[in-house]
């Protein structure tokens, strides 16, 4: 079956209920994305990228609810949890604990997940839509460089997804932040970081 490319929000998010795979924008660049609790949709998204599967994949949804049951928080102090509420929602990343039954081709090696509560209307639609927290890495076979330009996908992603969600991106030129829970190390800093980190202390 070939690839369908639309504007829908709502047929992106009945793709991802029904177990596909997407490419969808990002606040910064296209991704790929599918329902984390999907272990199929998850693998088939590291064979097209041709993905390391011990990197695990972020985990995106518009709020706590859906995936509070997976995350391990008691790992979680005090500090790094005021951090995670006075960031999110928005465009940052934390690498938390997931709790010892959570197996997942998104997880990574040390049972980690990076997860980030988005507020980007597709992300947060799409999720509330299909119920699920969804999986984002972006949409380009690893080691490549990714794109904004829908026009500029490569067809090695598009012709191996279900659909293709063909909204633009969010405009963001920085890099999401990456946070380490666990070791409170700012791995990546990302957009009003340091502006929001200081309102938060």
């Amino acid at each position: 079956m070939s690839t369908i490319f639309t504007d829908s929000i709502e047929q992106a998010a009945s793709v991802i209920a029904d177990g596909g795979v997407i490419v969808c924008p990002s606040e910064g660049v296209y991704g790929i994305s599918c329902s984390v609790l999907n272990e199929a949709a998850v693998k088939r998204i590291i064979a097209i990228k041709h993905r390391s599967s011990t990197k695990g994949l972020i985990i995106v949804d518009s709020s706590l609810e859906y995936l509070r049951e997976y995350l391990d928080t008691s790992r979680v102090d005090a500090k790094a949890m005021a951090i995670m509420d006075g960031m999110w929602p928005g465009p940052h990343t934390f690498v938390v604990p997931v709790i010892d039954e959570f197996r997942n081709a998104a997880v990574r090696d040390d049972h980690t997940a990076g997860v980030r509560i988005s507020a980007f209307r597709p992300f947060a639609e799409i999720c509330l839509q299909a119920k699920t927290p969804i999986v984002s890495t972006s949409a380009n076979i690893s080691g490549e460089d990714p794109t904004t330009d829908i026009d500029s996908l490569d067809p090695r992603i598009t012709d191996n997804v279900d659909l293709v969600l063909t909204l633009p991106c969010g405009g963001l030129s920085a890099s999401t932040s990456i946070y380490n829970t666990l070791t409170h190390t700012l791995i990546r800093p990302g957009p009003m970081w340091e502006e929001k980190l200081a309102k938060i202390k």
